[in-house]
């Protein structure tokens, strides 16, 4: 079997993880696939032999894409260079993106030669990215090819279902197909040795910093655990992040927070001893398309404290992980907010924006729906405000006990109970591993390659716009 890998780039990240987890997880097995990696830019880094650049794969804008016949005649030459012959399948990864849209028509090109296809959505330019949507205006309508040979695998239930939904009348089976979680890698440091570069009682947020990650939550979790140290591990890379990650880092040095960002970039020290040395693992994000951060600090033998992200963890709590210790809202009582009418036509204006960029109309009673889920009893969860209704509130709070404590009784950082740990280790092993996944992924190739050609369709992408655009869903972190 020959198998051809495809994605824009293979920069470290969470897909060039999952391709080289995949490529490494085959070869344990007796009678691997023969497999190239395609991508749009020179890999820098070790863990893949066979690699072809393609040029016109890369990010790129309607503006300056090349022509998606270009791109599909191109992919079929790297191809065959790579692997001595045509692919037996094409494995396909986050096509729909927005991030170029002539791969998007390049695909479905491919589809309508009847090339065997597994598309492998790990995010959606549908879910909060109008501007990644926009990119899609003049393919969109081919976005989603739909044939017994066209395939799509899942990070998660609510993507395979939103997936499965407008696929419904259509012939292209939907798989369920969770990332494969991996060994951490080893400290140098023997384990019970503290790294006196690091801080003590060190609570960990091990992320890079983008505005979903949600870091005015780290610096409230600061605010009221004075005795405690907090840090993420990197500052952004994308100069779009830069000023909110810069307005943070300042807002918390000027109130004293015991927070540092982007420590990994202020230290010597490796990354796996800065999880060793942490007292535990925080995570504040608000949006996440597999959700490795929850499964990897128990892999680390490290407790996760923080906000719960249920429509993509019921996975793991369906299959024995525990994670009912974190919480799924940080209520605030309205009282810290100076102006509670603000945040309404905040909501509002965000809405209106939003469904704008989108191009659908607002619904009626949009404003309302979408206050109503936010606010709750009058508290308001504060990781769907926006920086400076969070900067207000946590002025607010510390200057009060009762707030503090407030806080503190929902995040329960004191409640650590090292006895989950073990469990929770031992889930994701049996349920993540690397051969589990190569299992399933190996299973969904041979699918696909036994599936009679058909005629091909395209589903109506509208419909899946529908169920990541509602109102209830709205945060303004994602505006």
């Amino acid at each position: 079997m020959r198998v051809a890998i495809v994605h824009y780039h293979l920069e470290p990240g969470g897909v060039t993880r999952v391709i080289e987890n995949t490529l490494d997880s085959f070869t344990q097995e007796l009678d691997p696939p023969q497999f190239v990696v395609l991508t749009g830019r020179e890999y820098p880094g070790d863990k893949i032999e066979n690699v072809q650049v393609v040029e016109g794969l890369d990010y790129s804008s309607p503006t300056n894409s090349i022509p998606p016949s270009v791109l599909k005649e191109r992919l079929e030459k790297a191809a065959k260079i790579g692997l001595g012959g045509k692919p037996d399948i094409w494995h396909i990864h986050n096509h729909s993106l927005g991030k170029n849209p002539s791969l998007t028509k390049a695909v479905a090109l491919l589809a309508e030669e009847a090339y065997p296809l597994l598309l492998h959505p790990h995010d959606f330019a549908e879910d909060g990215r109008p501007s990644n949507f926009s990119a899609l205006k003049e393919v969109y309508s081919s976005a989603y090819p739909c044939s017994p040979t066209v395939h799509y695998a899942t990070l998660n239930h609510r993507d395979h279902t939103f997936l499965k939904k407008i696929f419904s009348t259509k012939a292209s089976p939907v798989h369920l197909l969770a990332n494969a979680i991996s060994n951490p890698s080893s400290a140098r440091a023997t384990n019970t040795i503290p790294i006196s570069e690091l801080p003590d009682h060190l609570f960990l947020y091990p992320v890079r910093a983008v505005r979903r990650k949600n870091l005015g939550e780290l610096a409230l979790i600061a605010a009221s655990y004075p005795e405690k140290q907090f840090a993420n591990s990197l500052g952004p890379t994308n100069p779009q992040f830069l000023p909110i990650f810069e307005r943070w880092e300042q807002f918390s040095n000027n109130i004293n927070l015991p927070v540092t960002f982007a420590l990994g970039e202020k230290t010597t020290v490796s990354f796996p001893e800065m999880v060793q040395h942490a007292e535990g693992i925080l995570t504040t994000s608000i949006a996440e398309g597999f959700g490795l951060g929850f499964l990897e600090p128990w892999m680390s033998e490290k407790f996760l404290c923080g906000r719960n992200i249920p429509e993509i963890t019921q996975d793991f709590s369906n299959l024995g992980i525990n994670l009912n210790h974190l919480y799924h809202r940080l209520n605030i009582n309205l009282e810290h907010l100076h102006d509670k009418g603000a945040l309404k036509s905040k909501i509002q204006t965000a809405l209106e924006h939003f469904f704008l960029e989108y191009g659908q109309e607002m619904p009626n009673n949009g404003t309302e729906t979408a206050y109503r889920s936010i606010v709750q009893n009058d508290q308001v969860d504060f990781g769907r405000l926006d920086e400076a209704l969070q900067e207000e509130i946590i002025l607010s709070i510390s200057k009060s006990t009762q707030a503090r404590e407030e806080i503190r009784s929902q995040v329960r950082l004191e409640k650590i109970d090292p006895k989950i740990i073990p469990t929770n280790k031992e889930s994701i092993r049996e349920n993540f591993a690397q051969k589990s996944y190569t299992t399933k992924l190996k299973l969904i190739y041979e699918e696909i390659l036994h599936s009679k050609q058909d005629r091909l369709e395209y589903a109506h992408g509208e419909h899946l716009l529908d169920s990541f655009l509602s109102p209830a869903r709205l945060n303004l972190l994602r505006t």
